[in-house]
């Protein structure tokens, strides 16, 4: 990275007047504040070395060798980074030693401490790393504070820096094991530390168990996930940018005082002070056993810890909320981010804003201070335990926090890229079926083998047992970053690569042994996050307000593998008596149960084979290596339940007899249906299967529309042909002819509402008549073998109903211009338009009493097509200044336009390129304004 540039001393000066005038508090008693640096490289080439035998290599060999497709070179060559990884973060400890308890913790990975120790003991690169490259972070660990801890403390971090909670549990007390081991190889001598730091501050409550196991006293955690489990969290989808809470998780107290806090990152934080910036207790209950286990939560304030590594950063943030501080408990504001990354990782930040910010707060009343010194002054009652939901930091683009860690986690698609649970695939799904088949046959090589020493998985010796040598490749291929950056470069493959040779040297093993181990079973997933509930984020089409409505039917699947092959996979389901998981109690949590909660069901789950390889041509995946075994998958769609809270796991059995259950999960299914299976009678399921007795309204050259109503739902469907654009028209009253909708070759009767699903990429939505894309609750959809979509008739004829309504299924070729391939119903005069005679009528019968009409802001853009530059209109705002989020068809945000709306109308231009600067590639992009419930506009780039 660039090395970033000193700031003057007014800069400073700035910064150190970045102060209320308000009275500060007593010393000591008003709130703290400390830091988080993580410092990583991964193994970038999980193979075996040819350097030496018997272990991966390392960053030295992999640049001389050139065998990764990642410029390792320009990595560990920055400035900057050498400064990261030796001095920097010494200097800013120095510079805050007058301030008596200024401190900061650092987290290192084990894979870049072999990196790093590689590449000094080599004299790489004319020494840019010293042989002792580690002596001055030895240096401020040495430093204390007026209590006598380390002024510098570095926590432990899973060696090769894996997302915890999707991990097998033997995986990740192995990650922590051997991150004991390799701790001293650094940092000297001396005590572990007893701090833990998630990868990504990926964390969740079933780690606890582990982290105890391992010494560790304290772990940080997102703010965001014990805010988001209070009773009255204020989600907004528009803000929050992902999954809303399930009910399950919000057992936290409501709370009175909340920040709402944007950033850059694209989210809106809002998090209740002081109790989210208040450290607490979290516990985990052992489901076998009851036995419950227990540890201090730290929260990391997120959006100061963004912005605190973004730029210059003063008290202002710590202000706003200093006024609900409490003496006797102070508020902990904990900045964790990278620290070897952007400007948090150059000389400014570690040489200035440090120091600046620390003598600032000092000045105001606030007391900089370190983890284990702030928890030594003020314990944790043991009774202040708190729920922290599943989740990480929000950091990770177009994840923010999502409880199922989508950005390592996105689940099955289909070819045209929609969710199919049965029959999809994604790229990170399948390196957890890989992992999960290569766990398994590693943990039973170890059974045979016999005990497995740490020490050995870390750093291989000549002592080495073989199945001590497949644990250290295991590992590797647990790397977060081979699934973060999906298929760029030849991440989609060293998964596969660290599990294939783990093989090399756990299957001969295990061919000449005796299997005594039980299956290894994937943490079950499910979609949607809320059944009967709502859904956001990517996952949803970036929604507003409450988010998009969700079927209450849901998949649960997982991946399990075992070498002595499965017998069988249940489901086991169990339901809550009263809708709330009692904190008195401990009844869902474990498998006996008890009062309250009801027996177990067990539901066979589906079997099905996953593929090694790509199931179809995926541009962008170059699948190289194929792995040497892979889990199969097991899936079951749950549908019938409403307003209930239930406990799931899995529980799977080898031809042995072994059995395996998972960690017991709980889901809160809501009352809400959006056409989903389970709701009762007269309900649509949109799944992309044709529904149960619906009518068939016209067929015509091998195709089909059906249509049905229920209740206030209209009800239509038609079939999905692949590679083609495929539309379901809706007209009132066969309004003038207008051109084909998306730029289609042709002219259309108008229509009222259509559904339209992109061949080429499969997103899929709701358009009004002036083809502005709708976010409503009243118009649902699924896509599968057919493209179908229920209509809240009330809410579209707010009036009363008409007698009929007229539809049309249609299908274009994919490119704008394309030509009209099939129609239904279908007059035979080949004239490549939908006339009005070519729409069927549908009997509605009389609605009940009208409700009163709705007018909405739009955006509109034009032309489109376009090349060079877009024309975006916002039309029905209050004026002042609007935010307009430009997304591809994924979901991903490329671009955020500052537009100034005056008389109820806004303008903004786009030129086609994404916020860095770069050109953005042809395809199709939504407008939507950012915060509001307003439709977004589609428009196609074509370069």
């Amino acid at each position: 990275m660039t090395r970033l540039r000193r700031l003057a001393p007014a800069a400073l000066a700035c910064c150190a007047a970045l102060v209320f005038a308000a009275g500060t508090a007593p010393a000591g008693t008003g709130p703290h504040t400390t830091y988080l640096w993580h410092m990583h490289q991964p193994i970038y080439w999980p193979v075996e070395s040819t350097w030496n035998p018997g272990r991966y290599e390392t960053a030295y060999e992999t640049i001389t060798l050139g065998h990764s497709q990642n410029d390792e070179f320009t990595i560990f060559n920055s400035d900057d980074r050498v400064g990261d990884y030796q001095g920097y973060p010494r200097n800013a400890i120095q510079s805050v030693l007058d301030l008596p308890d200024a401190g900061a913790q650092v987290s290192f990975a084990g894979a870049l401490i072999e990196n790093i120790s590689g590449l000094a003991a080599a004299g790489w690169n004319g020494g840019r790393y010293a042989p002792d490259w580690y002596a001055p972070y030895r240096q401020a660990m040495g430093w204390t504070t007026s209590r006598g801890f380390r002024r510098l403390e570095p926590v432990l971090v899973g060696f090769h820096h894996a997302i915890g909670p999707l991990m097998d549990d033997n995986a990740f007390r192995m990650e922590l094991a051997t991150a004991r081991e390799i701790w001293g190889d650094a940092w000297g001598a001396g005590p572990v530390a007893t701090g833990f730091f998630p990868a990504e501050m990926c964390f969740s409550e079933r780690l606890i168990p582990a982290l105890v196991d391992a010494g560790v006293t304290w772990t940080i955690v997102p703010d965001l996930h014990i805010a988001r489990a209070c009773a009255n969290y204020p989600y907004d989808a528009g803000q929050d940018n992902c999954d809303p809470p399930n009910r399950a998780d919000q057992l936290n107290p409501a709370q009175a005082s909340w920040t709402n806090h944007s950033i850059s990152r694209g989210v809106t934080l809002k998090v209740p002070y002081p109790y989210g910036f208040t450290p607490h207790r979290a516990q985990h209950v052992d489901p076998a056993t009851g036995a419950v286990a227990q540890l201090v939560v730290v929260p990391a304030a997120n959006a100061m810890g963004w912005e605190e590594g973004y730029g210059l950063f003063g008290t202002g943030g710590v202000d706003a909320i200093a006024a609900g501080n409490d003496p006797a408990q102070p508020m902990l504001v904990l900045f964790a981010h990278d620290g070897d990354n952007a400007w948090s990782g150059g000389y400014s930040y570690y040489h200035e804003n440090v120091t600046g910010f620390a003598h600032a707060a000092a000045n105001q009343g606030y007391t900089p201070t370190t983890v284990a010194t702030y928890l030594d002054e003020f314990p944790v009652p043991l009774t202040d335990v708190v729920k922290v939901e599943d989740g990480g930091w929000v950091n990770a683009d177009g994840d923010f926090g999502s409880p199922q860690y989508i950005n390592w986690n996105w689940p099955l698609v289909d070819a045209s890229g929609q969710f199919d649970i049965p029959g999809g695939w994604a790229e990170d799904e399948r390196n957890w079926a890989v992992l999960t088949a290569a766990q398994n046959r590693v943990e039973t090589a170890a059974a045979i083998q016999g005990p497995v020493d740490p020490a050995e998985v870390a750093e291989p010796t000549g002592a080495a047992t073989d199945a001590e040598r497949a644990w250290h490749f295991l590992l590797a291929g647990y790397e977060s970053g081979y699934m973060y950056y999906g298929t760029s470069l030849d991440m989609e493959i060293k998964a596969t690569l660290a599990c294939n040779e783990a093989l090399q040297w756990a299957d001969p093993v295990v061919a000449g042994g005796t299997d005594t181990v039980a299956p290894t079973v994937w943490l079950p997933q499910r979609l949607p996050w809320n059944p009967g509930g709502r859904g956001g984020g990517a996952l949803w089409g970036w929604p507003g307000g409450e988010g998009a409505a969700m079927t209450s039917a849901f998949h649960v699947w997982t991946f399990a593998a075992d070498v002595s092959g499965l017998v069988r996979v249940d489901l086991m389901v169990r339901e809550d008596a009263d809708g709330v998981n009692d904190a008195a109690t401990t009844a869902n949590e474990t498998y006996a149960g008890g009062a309250g909660v009801g027996t177990w069901t067990a539901l066979p789950m589906t079997h099905r084979a996953m593929p090694l390889g790509e199931p179809w041509d995926m541009a962008g995946v170059d699948l190289t290596v194929l792995p040497t075994a892979i889990a199969d998958q097991y899936w079951l769609e749950l549908s019938g339940y409403s307003d209930v809270l239930l406990d799931y796991y899995v529980e799977a059995q080898d031809a042995n007899g072994l059995i395996k259950r998972t960690p017991i999960q709980h889901v809160y299914v809501g009352t809400g249906d959006a056409g989903g299976g389970g709701g009762g009678d007269g309900a649509f399921v949109m799944d992309g299967a044709l529904d149960a007795d619906v009518n068939l309204v016209a067929s015509a050259g091998g195709a089909s529309l059906w249509a049905a109503v229920r209740d206030s739902l209209l009800y239509l469907a038609t079939d999905l042909v692949g590679g083609d654009d495929t539309f379901l028209l809706l007209s009132a009253d066969l309004a003038p002819t207008v051109a084909a909708p998306w730029a289609k070759s042709g002219t259309s009767a108008g229509w009222t509402r259509f559904l339209a699903r992109e061949g080429g990429n499969g997103w899929t939505g709701w358009f009004d008549a002036a083809q502005a894309v709708l976010d409503d609750p009243g118009l649902q959809m699924g896509a599968g073998a057919v493209l179908e979509g229920t209509v809240d008739l009330d809410a579209l004829f707010p009036g009363g109903w008409p007698a009929d309504v007229f539809v049309s299924a249609a299908r274009y070729a994919s490119p704008d211009a394309g030509a009209l391939l099939a129609q239904v119903p279908a007059s035979g005069d080949a004239n490549g338009d939908l006339d009005a005679a070519e729409f069927a009528p549908v009997a509605l019968r009389t609605s009940a009493a009208p409700l009163p009409g709705v007018v909405a802001a739009r955006v509109d853009a034009w032309p489109s097509p376009f090349n060079a530059r877009a024309n975006l209109r916002i039309t029905g705002l209050a004026d002042g200044a609007a935010t307009l989020d430009l997304h591809d068809a994924a979901g991903r945000r490329v671009r955020s336009l500052r537009a100034r709306v005056s008389g109820g109308v806004g303008m903004v231009t786009w030129d086609g390129r994404d916020a860095a600067g770069r050109n953005v590639p042809s395809g199709v992009y939504f407008a939507r304004v950012a915060g509001r419930d307003v439709p977004a506009a589609r428009l196609v780039l074509v370069k």
